[in-house]
């Protein structure tokens, strides 16, 4: 198979590896179309809460065996890949100001930011910078706009969300995949593109709340004016559910895991159990714990105001029913759905498993920032100062 329009995300995750592979199907209105053509899954044990925790030779197993599986059912060998990940990363905010004369304000004073100081130094022996997204703008003091280009200013005040990223935790991600011989073309935040993947258009422009319940944390990541504006991470996950059933009832991680794994599905309102009713307590009891601590982190926040419209939940423990009703009993002002997945075609198996949102948001960045690409007579994406940034930063 032509590897023109071919896109190949790897996403690594707390409970598993996952390799899409994905074919351009068509163009509408700048946006591509994707077809899922592969997909690999690589389960990690179920006492494994931070992949690259494993031996260096074992997690390079797991990533194979993914890339393997997909690679086999799409019928196509990769190269070049975008990885995203969820651990070792830290948020921070940026104020950058810009002296301007009352001249018309272009791009160039935007990309100004990147040659600053400010940005710069946060290039570091232990971080990097990962994501820089454009927050707020306001001109000579005032007035706040969402688009300063073509716009006459003495003066603009700049606001930066900046992701970074541990440079060790870099190193060994860039290391594992050099020695597979593939091209590691960006490193992206889960966070990042769990949104990218669950939000629509309304729901990004006018703020939303994605909970994302990973096996080893709940992620809550924060959307407003279309720019990640923030997050917060509660180190409450399903292996935290899966570890109590084990713990109290004397089992093992794996006999403990598959009981939780069938109270996720179990509606206690409307059937009986017996059997699940032995545990069913002790899952009930921390699935209270952990939305009561979103629903106070979310309160707590500056962006509360912002971005309480609209509450996303996902990730691999967004199937549980109990936490289902939990959140939405906490958020009764909000519009409440659970994520799934836009703009890819494929099984709904897939597209609808709110454990695979990150993958195939993953996927999604991949198709709009595959700048050099392996796709010749590409459309370029939508005009935008956050695309502009990713070009300029490409050719830094």
């Amino acid at each position: 198979m032509s590897q023109r329009n071919i896109f190949s995300a790897i996403d690594i995750r707390s409970d598993k590896i996952i390799c899409l592979i994905a074919q351009e199907l068509e163009i509408i209105n700048r946006d591509k179309i994707l077809q899922l053509i592969g997909i690999g899954i690589s389960k990690l044990p179920v006492g494994c809460t931070k992949p690259f925790s494993l031996p260096h030779v074992k997690i390079s197993e797991y990533i194979k065996s993914a890339i393997t599986k997909a690679e086999y059912e799409a019928n196509v060998k990769i190269n070049d890949v975008f990885v995203s990940i969820s651990e070792n990363m830290t948020s921070e905010y940026i104020d950058f100001n810009i002296l301007n004369e009352n001249n018309v304000i272009g791009e160039d004073h935007i990309k100004d930011f990147f040659r600053s100081k400010l940005f710069t130094g946060l290039y570091t022996k232990l971080k990097e910078p990962l994501h820089s997204f454009p927050i707020s703008y306001r001109i000579d003091n005032r007035k706040s706009v969402s688009d300063p280009i073509g716009m006459k200013a003495n003066n603009l005040l700049t606001k930066w969300h900046i992701i970074s990223v541990s440079k060790d935790y870099l190193e060994l991600i860039y290391k594992t995949f050099l020695e597979m011989d593939l091209n590691l073309k960006q490193i992206v935040s889960s966070n990042y593109s769990t949104s990218l993947a669950v939000l629509n258009d309304e729901e990004s422009d006018q703020g939303a709340i994605t909970i994302e319940i990973q096996k080893n944390k709940t992620v809550l990541s924060y959307t407003f004016d279309g720019q990640l504006i923030g997050f917060d991470i509660i180190r409450i996950g399903t292996y935290h559910f899966t570890n109590d059933i084990s713990q109290i009832k004397s089992l093992t991680l794996e006999e403990a895991e598959d009981i939780r794994k069938k109270i996720d599905i179990f509606d206690k309102d409307k059937k009986q159990d017996k059997e699940l009713d032995k545990y069913y307590d002790i899952y009930l009891s921390r699935a209270e714990e952990l939305a009561k601590i979103i629903s106070t982190t979310v309160i707590k926040t500056r962006f509360n105001p912002l971005v309480s419209n609209s509450i996303i939940l996902t990730g691999y423990g967004a199937k549980s029913i109990i936490i289902q009703k939990l959140i939405k009993n906490k958020f009764t002002n909000s519009a409440f759905r659970l994520g799934s997945t836009r703009k890819i075609n494929g099984s709904k198996t897939y597209l609808d498993n709110p454990s695979l949102t990150s993958s195939f948001g993953l996927l999604s960045y991949a198709t709009n920032h595959d700048l050099e690409g392996e796709v010749s007579d590409e459309i370029p994406p939508k005009k935008s100062i956050l695309s502009t940034i990713y070009k300029f930063l490409k050719n830094l």
